[in-house]
């Protein structure tokens, strides 16, 4: 079994594109689950999500009056059942073809690697929020090309046994867009489990990440709101370039 898990705040545009792809690609090959929690969302989000539910018996969701910040992450964990939970962004409107199978493969194949990630497309509006290149190795095993380095938790997998290894140690962390969910599993399953971290190297999803798709989307003054609220100044300044 696998469970998908989402945590959202007013991105209805984005978690409509999101539900669109997400039912053209995934497989067929596994029973799955799709927990969300809705971190106050006053856009129209929360209406999306409760048609969602209505119409899909695999969807549970569950409403807060306020935004409850990324902490909210662990108790999405916390409640998947599945063997494997892959992680969502609510900003990942495009899958590849069966991705849900593929990123359970991998996982399998190279089992010393406890958190991998879907690759970005990239293109003259966004980096995917992949970083460079250069902090990239490729290794290549059973016919899968895993890209070891910096996995972000756009749309990723990690094994139910794994994290209930350092569940403790997470239910210490405080999750913020500072210390976001992906960095601190990844920093807890190498350094307690001796684990690493990668890409599917070539097989992409659509990560609309960055300002350019934010003022596409009209996102712009609830990001700007976001990373005011996380102390990331350089990411208010930069933001606030495209409200011109």
């Amino acid at each position: 079994m696998v469970s998908f898990v989402m945590l959202t705040w007013n991105r209805k545009q984005f978690v409509e594109k999101m539900f669109s792809s997400f039912y053209k690609s995934k497989s067929e090959k596994y029973n799955y689950e799709f927990l969300i929690i809705d971190n106050g969302s006053i856009d129209g989000t929360a209406s999306l999500l409760k048609e969602a539910e209505k119409n899909d018996p695999h969807i549970k969701i569950w409403y807060n009056k306020k935004n409850k910040s990324l902490n909210e992450y662990k108790k999405l964990f916390n409640r998947s059942k599945g063997d494997y939970i892959i992680i969502i962004d609510d900003d990942v409107i495009e899958f590849p073809k069966d991705f849900d199978k593929i990123m359970v493969d991998f996982i399998n194949v190279f089992y010393d690697f406890g958190f991998i990630a879907l690759d970005v497309i990239q293109n003259e509006f966004t980096n995917g929020a992949k970083p460079e290149l250069k902090f990239y190795k490729d290794i290549l095993k059973n016919g899968l090309t895993i890209s070891e380095g910096p996995a972000g938790g756009w749309c990723s997998i990690f094994r139910k046994t794994d994290y209930k290894k350092i569940k403790f140690k997470m239910a210490g962390k405080r999750l913020d867009m500072k210390n976001g969910e992906d960095g601190v599993l990844c920093y807890l399953f190498e350094n307690i489990l001796g684990l690493k971290q990668g890409l599917t190297k070539g097989i992409k999803c659509f990560h609309a990440c960055g300002p350019w798709y934010s003022k596409e989307f009209g996102y712009l003054d609830r990001d700007i709101q976001k990373y005011k609220a996380s102390g990331l100044d350089n990411f208010v300044e930069l933001y606030n370039k495209y409200k011109a």
